[in-house]
């Protein structure tokens, strides 16, 4: 079976996108796994052996409080899930997680409630969009729970999205019902065969009729906001890949500007 992979720093933010999760799961027939990632920065070998006990301790006494949290909801009772805790970044642990068990998806929560819980949220959920290698579901702190409707896509057009991107999404259409939308922000001098992308991408989706948006503004994040403004999707889709405008967002701190400044889910593919 497939799983979600949730990490958490047991902030409320964390926690609305685990309620997110586990509606996720049912819809998709996925377990979920519910990790606390934990590290401390070198400083003296004993200490940091210290240290690393007592934040072990901390994140197993947390993780407990949380699983009977969890355990009370409705919801829940239709879903496997487990919890753990691991040492290690977060990005790094996502990552080895993943590569160890069958993850579908990371899903995680964007900004906290202050101080360091803003910032575990907030640059984890930027550093992981930038870096994790599967797909990662970022859910705004205050966004509540709501049906999948409208799907928007943002695409640069440089090149076709990867296959497993487009089948991914179609499969997601597919099982929450929703519409999709691809959206292609550019400026007034560039040229693209919308004709040409409009078929290839139609040639993955058999059972969901996409329509598509072809917008011109100098401010490609301006358009892309515009566009949500006025669409009021449930879910925007973005791809990372290995060159322009998107590779520019995820390698800096706009990164962090967009994924917690959302208000909605974004989720991150990789081509």
């Amino acid at each position: 079976m497939k799983k979600i992979l949730v990490p958490t720093d047991f902030s409320e933010g964390a926690f609305n996108a685990l309620i997110h999760a586990i509606h996720a799961a049912d819809i998709l027939n996925n377990s979920l796994e519910i990790i606390h990632a934990y590290s401390m920065p070198a400083t003296g070998s004993n200490v940091m052996v210290d240290i690393t006990d007592v934040l072990k301790k901390n994140a197993e006494e947390e993780m407990e409080i949380l699983q009977k949290r969890v355990e009370d909801l409705e919801i829940a009772k239709n879903v496997e899930i487990n919890f753990d805790t691991a040492y290690g970044s977060v990005v790094d642990v996502i990552n080895r997680r993943a590569s160890e068990d069958n993850v579908s998806v990371v899903l995680m929560g964007t900004q906290g409630a202050s101080g360091i819980t803003e910032k575990w949220l907030g640059s984890n959920t930027a550093a992981a969009a930038r870096n994790v290698n599967v797909p990662l579901l970022a859910i705004p702190a205050e966004r509540p729970y709501k049906e999948m409707e409208r799907i928007l896509f943002s695409t640069d057009m440089k090149v076709m999205e990867d296959a497993g991107c487009m089948e991914f999404v179609a499969k997601l259409a597919k099982m929450t019902k929703s519409e999709v939308k691809f959206l292609h922000v550019r400026k007034a001098e560039e040229q693209v065969d919308e004709e040409g992308y409009k078929k290839q991408v139609e040639a993955y989706f058999d059972d969901v009729n996409p329509t598509f948006s072809f917008v011109y503004n100098e401010n490609i994040e301006a358009g892309i906001e515009e566009t949500i403004k006025k669409e009021d999707p449930s879910l925007l889709v973005v791809v990372r890949h290995d060159y322009g405008f998107f590779q520019s967002i995820w390698h800096s701190s706009v990164s962090r500007h967009i994924i917690n400044n959302a208000s909605l889910p974004i989720l991150v593919l990789n081509d």
